[in-house]
């Protein structure tokens, strides 16, 4: 089977826009979400629309480049923050869900991203599909206590974030901190608690 062909290296004025293009995506997004218009980044960057379209391919592939790592720091510091709390696996899963609450009300490119608003970026479900994969092994330890509800599913947890990123775009920050706080009431095991609805 022929090998693809390879492309030739860019040169360096070209290199010098892509980076310059990732760095004003970088800023433009964590200060306004990912919803920034292209020509607002390329117009930061100092290059044409076009530019962006070259080097990058779309907007999803741009979003994957510069935001996966963006959201990766914002989920690495949550797991580091649930692996030093003190307590129990249910007191690691509040903690942990908790710190992702707050990193989505903190950047708004980490929420935008996070509530998986981009389902065509790869590396960035990828992160998000990690995050979720810790959140899983914290609930087994916190069922296997008995304090985590027996038909809570991981699907709840990853909806919440979900609505937590539409309560962080509305700028209810009260109503956020409310609802989290109910999840985590529904979530708790309680001798004569209905079931959840399949």
């Amino acid at each position: 089977m022929p090998e693809a062909p390879q492309r030739p290296p860019l040169r360096a004025d070209a290199r010098r826009n892509v980076e310059k293009l990732r760095q004003a995506a970088a800023d433009a997004f964590s200060e306004h979400g990912l919803d920034t218009p292209l020509e607002t980044i390329a117009k930061l960057a100092g290059v044409s629309v076009g530019t962006i379209y070259n080097r990058f391919g779309s907007r999803d592939a741009l979003l994957d480049q510069v935001v996966n790592e963006l959201a990766d720091r914002h989920v690495r510091a949550a797991m580091a923050i649930a692996d030093g709390a003190a307590g129990s696996a249910w007191e690691k899963l509040q903690t942990y869900v908790e710190a992702i609450c707050q990193a989505q009300a903190d950047d708004p490119a980490f929420n935008d991203a996070f509530s998986r608003r981009y389902p065509n970026a790869p590396a960035l479900k990828a992160v998000c599909d990690r995050s979720l994969a810790f959140a899983t092994d914290l609930a087994a330890g916190a069922r296997a206590e008995g304090v985590l509800r027996e038909d809570a599913q991981m699907d709840d947890i990853a909806r919440f974030f979900q609505v937590n990123g539409d309560l962080v775009r509305a700028g209810d920050d009260a109503g956020r901190r409310r609802v989290l706080a109910l999840l985590f009431e529904g979530l708790r095991a309680r001798t004569g608690s209905r079931p959840l609805p399949s």
